[in-house]
């Protein structure tokens, strides 16, 4: 008999779905990016109110470099990248390595996604407390982030044993 094969069960599936949905929703987020420093007006569709505004927060200080690379190395540095571009990164990585079948792979997947939910902590707290808004896009990636690393667990234990 053959393990589980549903959805939020480690089925390779799973793990390919979440990160293509995870590069749509960073590549949403750079579209609105782009386009509200273009047009002061623009309103995407995930501004929803006063306090539920993405565009907002995805042209924040905190939307580059998680608010911190450009202290380190300055706002025009390559390094200061939207957040959205470093996602989409993040995603294509772990969408690529999940097709390899390695030990390092793995492990690789594993420690990255840990990362990712790390990064996504300290954002949503940047979020809640700094902006106080209430960005549906940015919690998708929150929420993908966490579904990934209880993916990529289950395959690091899996090695593990």
């Amino acid at each position: 008999m053959s393990g589980p094969s549903g959805l939020l069960f480690h089925n390779p599936v799973d793990h390919v779905l979440f990160n293509i949905l995870g590069i749509a929703v960073s590549l949403y987020a750079l579209y609105v990016e782009v386009r509200k420093h273009k047009d002061k007006d623009y309103k995407a569709l995930c501004d929803l109110g006063e306090n539920m505004q993405c565009s907002r927060v995805l042209t924040s200080e905190y939307s580059k470099g998680f608010g911190i690379v450009g202290l380190l190395v300055g706002k025009e540095h390559f390094l200061n990248a939207p957040n959205c571009v470093v996602g989409a990164g993040f995603y294509a990585l772990q969408l690529t390595l999940g097709f390899v079948h390695h030990p390092l792979a793995v492990q690789a997947l594993f420690y990255t996604s840990v990362i990712s939910v790390i990064g996504s902590l300290y954002l949503a707290y940047i979020l809640a407390f700094k902006l106080k808004d209430l960005c549906l896009v940015c919690i998708t990636t929150y929420l993908i982030n966490g579904v990934l690393m209880y993916l990529n667990y289950q395959k690091f234990v899996h090695l593990e044993s």
